[in-house]
């Protein structure tokens, strides 16, 4: 019995499996082929165009299929048509995919057609690093750039826009240390065109060697930065500062606006208005404080993407401006020398604690090294009895106390000293 539960299971499986296998292929069958003949073909540096033509057993003119295509797996497009122009930046290798698929039998896909462009050719060490481009005024932009770790190339910058024909040479270089690193635009020298996204290349070349090309598209309503405006005025009314500033002259008036920030003598950040219109503004401050304005201009939305240029100059106004510097020059002069003052009490209070925490230890030797030095007094020294041998320096002053003495002597050295020196009665009545 068990025997045959274990046969009929495995019937079971083989069966499933195969009608798993059957639907597969039946499915697979029913994909659509990869689009034949692809090839890309490029026009400039930047415009690269793919084409393919139909999978096969697909007519080119059936309402129920369309293509959908992507770059590195990215930007997917899907369209009736059988090609795709696509303007971008080939710094780096770019991988095209292309498949067909059946819009009326959304169980149909299709299989992918690949092809690659290889990166550009030339030492990556030897292209330009950092570029950027900005836009300063109306119709004027500067990019700039760093030359690559290899240096002694000759660079040049080519440029495109889809207005235009052919690429376009830059006609003023920016030139540091004898380099080109940028490139100034100017309609008015050029033609270019402020409002479309412009494509950039800079390559070169050195002793038969070449450059790394570099690409870049640039959109430049991203990248405009006004200059600082000019604080013309700062004036109080009535407890108000009414700040003014010079409009930029160089971008039209409905395209800037403004940010205004300031910060008085005691706050620590600054606070903040943004989006002003017109080129002025009042807020309320507390008299006798120090208060500090900036200005900047801010390309709007009306015009293009947002950005913001850099801030003005600071500007202060208060009373307390002059009285917080002087207060600020006196400290930098007293403070050091209350410091050296310290400094120098300090040293003299330790020096006095030293004493008298660790007094001098009286030098033994100094008092032997004078009785050896000085004449005669070593010989008396020695001729007195031993234990009464007493030595005194010579710069000891002595003061002789009369004292009334016993007839007996204490010391036999007494005696002799008299014997040796005394003659007469005094000597007798000692004997």
């Amino acid at each position: 019995m068990y025997r045959i539960r274990r046969q009929m299971g495995l019937v079971m499986f083989w069966f499933i499996g195969l009608l798993l296998m059957i639907t597969w292929a039946e499915s697979y069958r029913d994909r659509i082929p990869a689009p034949r003949n692809l090839t890309s073909s490029i026009k400039n540096p930047f415009d690269v165009t793919w084409s393919w033509s139909p999978p096969d057993g697909v007519a080119a003119d059936k309402g129920c299929v369309k293509y959908e295509s992507s770059l590195n797996s990215k930007n997917h497009v899907r369209d009736f048509s059988l090609s795709r122009e696509v303007y971008c930046a080939l710094n780096d290798e770019i991988h095209f995919h292309v498949k067909a698929f059946n819009v009326c039998d959304s169980s149909k896909d299709g299989e992918w057609a690949n092809i690659s462009l290889p990166a550009p050719p030339g030492d990556v060490e030897s292209s330009v690093k950092h570029f950027q481009c900005v836009i300063y005024e109306e119709g004027c932009m500067n990019c700039t750039w760093q030359p690559g770790t290899k240096p002694h190339f000759a660079y040049s910058l080519y440029y495109w826009q889809t207005n235009l024909g052919e690429l376009q040479t830059c006609s003023k270089y920016i030139v540091s240390d004898g380099v080109r690193q940028g490139c100034h635009f100017h309609e008015s020298r050029q033609p270019w065109n402020a409002s479309r996204i412009v494509y950039i290349l800079v390559n070169g070349s050195q002793d038969y060697a070449e450059v790394r090309p570099f690409h870049s598209a640039v959109d430049p309503q991203t990248i405009v930065k006004p200059y600082p405006p000019n604080i013309t005025s700062i004036t109080l009314k009535e407890n108000k500062l009414f700040v003014e500033w010079a409009e930029p002259s160089h971008f039209p008036t409905r395209c800037i606006a403004f940010d205004l920030r300031y910060k008085d003598s005691i706050l620590t950040h600054w606070k903040d208005i943004t989006g002003i219109k017109d080129p002025k503004f009042s807020f309320d401050i507390e008299l006798k404080k120090k208060y500090m304005v900036q200005v900047r201009s801010q390309y709007n939305g009306y015009c293009g993407s947002k950005s913001s240029g850099e801030w003005s100059e600071v500007k202060h106004y208060g009373e307390a401006a002059e009285t917080d510097r002087t207060l600020y020059i006196v400290v930098l002069i007293v403070a050091p020398l209350v410091v050296a003052a310290a400094a120098i009490t300090l040293l003299v209070y330790l020096k006095r604690l030293q004493i008298y925490l660790l007094p001098p230890i009286p030098d033994p030797g100094k008092l032997f090294k004078d009785m050896f030095e000085r004449n005669g007094e070593m010989l008396n020294w020695t001729m007195q009895a031993k234990e009464c041998q007493i030595f005194i320096p010579k710069e000891e002053v002595c003061i002789p106390v009369l004292v009334e003495v016993e007839q007996e002597l204490e010391c036999i050295s007494d005696y002799q000293n008299l014997k040796r020196t005394g003659t007469g009665k005094g000597s007798e009545e000692l004997l």
